[in-house]
């Protein structure tokens, strides 16, 4: 007998987007700003050169720390202001599993990584939201 496929145990790499926009660790806070504008995006994963996923800079982050303080926004490193510790899941991790991590933590997003940290996608509130899963 086949077993049913449910919004619960789908795999999260069904859902997660995956043509992502991303940075390196020496952009710069205004190149990191251009792209989120640029692609209507609230938030844009750090990789080093081999994909691997360094980081992850939020609109929140550089509010927090460069725009409220009133740092030099242009000549910023976005390795200064990214987040670092990351709660991140694979591509295997059910919807379920992603959705408690995500409420649990208060996260409105989840980059997923494979078994080498490399970067594969991201998963965001809204994406939960347009597969059917009531995220309050």
């Amino acid at each position: 007998m086949m077993k049913k496929l449910t919004i619960a145990n789908a795999k999260i790499s069904q859902i997660m987007t995956k043509d992502l926009v991303t940075v390196s660790l020496d952009s710069t806070v205004e190149e990191v700003v251009n792209k989120m504008v640029d692609c209507d995006v609230e938030c844009i994963p750090v990789v080093d050169a081999e994909g691997v996923l360094r980081g992850l800079v939020t609109f929140r982050d550089i509010v927090m720390k460069v725009v409220y303080p009133l740092t030099k926004t242009r000549e910023s490193q976005v390795e200064k202001i990214m987040s670092k510790s990351l709660v991140t899941c694979n591509p295997n991790s059910t919807v379920l599993d992603v959705v408690k991590i995500m409420k649990n933590r208060h996260l409105r997003r989840i980059p997923i990584v494979d078994a080498k940290n490399k970067l594969v996608g991201l998963v965001t509130d809204f994406d939960l939201a347009l597969f059917g899963w009531e995220f309050k």
